[in-house]
């Protein structure tokens, strides 16, 4: 890049610019600036002023793939903050048509363009591509302590002054020693500067490696059988989940803690329950859903508690394709990060920004034309979104891509595109091994009742159950027959029951129910008094009537819970005798109010007619902070005219070494260190 030697006024110019763009350039530039929007753009001056505050720019920015910042880079390198400077056309110029989409350059002609001087100042401190320096933290751990304590020290500004940044100064000096080893940055002979490497280094963290030039892999994602079907399964299988989870807390809903969080003892008694590692994100998730939700629910015990809503029974009876994409859309608008905390729904684990790095992930894969292992994922994504890769701890970006995993978004390294969900079937196979394979997903009723009959084994959309003692007994609990169960079973089964699985439902019917226990509240009788005389000693709430009956003052479910905790098997009966179930209605809460809708997409054309009927303005010139920004970054000599302490005038050349914290810190003429209060200057101009 070649420099020119035409001055210009950036601010001024990039105004003009904008001006005499087209209605599809402005459309563009709107398209990737969405926040310039809103509310509507009175007027061209009012949109570059919008184009240039710090948080836009920052937005914008943080959409730049590497070799967009890095070209910003070599722009500025060659003094496009100051006069238009030329560019090599080959290679380069699709980049600069991107960067001017994106309003961070504006052209001059045809083949020379400006970046606005507010554009850098709003990347991170010490932010470069151009210099990526790797510093081992361990060569920290190495230094003696009056080099650590000058790091330490420079630290929170990473800028300072001292007699030994000269070049002749003492090399047995720290700073010296620093400055040789490549720890500290010479910016002149009174002055150093902390790279952000060794900034990170003293973190313990090490800078990446980010790519200036895309990996070849870019492109749009390919169709893949295997993909979907995995991803299918997958999203199948936390759909199950989420189903028993509904189900356990409808009939246990979970006591809070008092700041409304779920506590580290029921998360744990949940996760075994449901076999599963990611029980706080799946209650997070049914949260955002509005599938859960927190209260004293109807028909539950009073006090604080996590419980299903009633939309949760609605999405119950959805077809399965459905209940997936509830599950789906509220994942990718959920702020819980349930891995920041031993609790579930800890307020401080929501976070407005995972949406955003939700996207910027999935975008990788989005922008794949191969699937990628974990490897090739990263290092697209530091060349896609490099300020995002670079500044979100590597956990959080894990487990999002965890997350994406768990529940089907991704699948053996791709988007998976479609979900090949297979209709619900009512018929099961059953193996003389006492094992039940469902050859796809199960109806609603039909999958609860063999849920209660057998556990899960492998999950999946083929998934396989196992028929224990356990398992049959907690059947029987429910209020199931022997024969109830072997009707059930030989009406779903492709073929005959196997003998095996009927001898075993036969054995453990035979030692079920022998306590038979009904409403007295609630009595329980049994024939071997030696038996109902140890249930009574085990069971506080039982006292005994008769050698053969006792009585108590509980609901006959909390005494059925009570004998089965303390190893018992007692059957619920009717004023007949037989067999019935005893399953409450499940607690549930109102449904609360759907979550705010997302800022609508910004309507692009509405906006650019706003602009073209505005009348003219003009917004007024001040001091022009971006040009002292941008002189800092060039080491330039500048004239500031400031207000003394009396509130006389003055002027002063200086060179600019750092704006931040409303004051600006230069270098004199004669490399004094000189310090002005932002509220002070009233111009900036470059020395002539």
């Amino acid at each position: 890049m070649v420099s020119s030697h035409t001055l210009a006024t950036p601010a001024t110019d990039f105004r003009s610019w904008l001006g005499k763009r087209s209605d599809d350039e402005l459309a563009r530039i709107l398209t990737h600036r969405p926040d310039a929007t809103h509310p509507l753009p009175p007027g061209i001056a009012p949109l570059a002023t919008r184009l240039l505050l710090r948080t836009s720019l920052a937005r914008a920015l943080a959409t730049c793939t590497a070799a967009e910042l890095a070209t910003l880079e070599r722009l500025v390198a060659a003094g496009a903050e100051f006069e238009p400077v030329e560019f090599a056309p080959s290679g380069t110029a699709a980049v600069i048509d991107a960067l001017k989409d994106k309003a961070l350059v504006f052209n001059t002609d045809d083949s020379r363009v400006m970046v606005p001087r507010e554009v850098m100042a709003a990347l991170p401190a010490d932010w470069s591509l151009l210099e990526q320096h790797t510093v081992d933290p361990a060569d920290i751990e190495k230094l003696d302590n009056e080099q650590r304590r000058v790091l330490e020290t420079l630290a929170p500004t990473g800028l300072g002054t001292t007699r030994d940044a000269a070049p002749d100064a003492d090399p047995a000096r720290p700073i010296p020693r620093l400055i040789a080893a490549g720890l500290l940055q010479r910016v002149d002979a009174r002055t150093v500067r902390l790279p952000r490497a060794t900034r990170l280094a003293l973190r313990g963290q090490a800078p990446l490696n980010i790519p200036l030039e895309p990996s070849g892999r870019q492109g749009g994602p390919v169709q893949d059988q295997k993909t979907n079907e995995a991803g299918a399964a997958a999203g199948l299988d936390v759909v199950r989940l989420m189903g028993r989870l509904i189900d356990i807390l409808g009939q246990e809903p979970v006591e809070l803690l008092k700041d409304k969080t779920v506590g580290v003892r029921p998360l744990a008694h949940l996760a075994r329950k449901l076999d599963t590692d990611y029980v706080k994100e799946l209650i997070a998730l049914g949260f955002h859903a509005r599938l859960l939700g927190r209260g004293e629910p109807k028909g539950g015990p009073e006090g604080n508690f996590l419980a299903p809503t009633q939309a949760a029974q609605e999405w119950a009876d959805a077809p399965l394709p459905d209940r997936l994409q509830v599950l789906l859309d509220a994942w990718e608008t959920s702020p819980w990060a349930a891995w920041e905390s031993q609790r579930g729904l800890d307020q401080e684990t929501a976070h407005d920004y995972l949406p955003r790095h939700r996207a910027r992930i999935l975008d990788v894969y989005r922008n794949s034309s191969q699937p990628l292992n974990l490897e090739e994922f990263w290092e697209d994504l530091r060349f896609a979104s490099p300020l995002f890769a670079a500044h979100t701890q590597p956990a959080t970006i894990e487990r999002l891509h965890a997350e994406a995993q768990w529940l089907g978004v991704t699948a053996r390294g791709a988007l998976v595109q479609e979900r090949p969900v297979p209709e619900a079937v009512e018929q099961f196979i059953m193996q003389a091994d006492m094992t039940v394979l469902t050859p796809g997903p199960l109806v609603t009723e039909l999958l609860r009742t063999l849920e209660n009959l057998a556990d899960l084994e492998s999950p999946g959309l083929a998934s396989v159950y196992r028929i224990s003692t356990e398992s049959l007994r907690r059947g029987m609990d429910s209020g199931m027959t022997a024969q109830e169960i072997k009707d059930f079973l030989q009406a779903h089964a492709l073929g005959e029951v196997p003998q095996a699985v009927e001898f075993l439902i036969d054995d453990v019917a035979r030692r079920h129910g022998t306590l038979r226990s009904g409403t007295a509240l609630a009595y329980v009788r049994c024939e071997d008094e030696a038996l109902l005389a140890q249930a009574v000693a085990a069971v506080d709430s039982l006292r005994l009537l008769a050698p053969t009956v006792a009585i108590s003052q509980q609901r006959l479910g909390i005494v059925l819970e009570e004998l089965r905790s303390n190893g018992f098997a007692p059957a619920a009966e009717d004023e007949h005798g037989a067999s019935i179930a005893v399953h409450p209605e499940p607690a549930l809460l109102p449904t609360p109010r759907a979550h705010a809708p997302r800022r609508e997409e910004p309507d692009v054309a509405r906006a650019v007619a706003a602009i073209r009927t505005a009348e003219p303005n003009q917004t007024p010139e001040g001091p022009d902070i971006g040009l002292i920004e941008a002189a800092a970054r060039g080491s330039r000599l500048i004239v500031v005219g400031y207000a003394d302490r009396n509130g006389r005038p003055r002027e002063v050349t200086v060179t600019p070494l750092t704006v931040a914290g409303g004051q600006v810190d230069a270098l004199d003429r004669d490399g004094h260190p000189v310090r002005f209060p932002l509220h002070r200057i009233m111009s900036a101009r470059l020395k002539d």
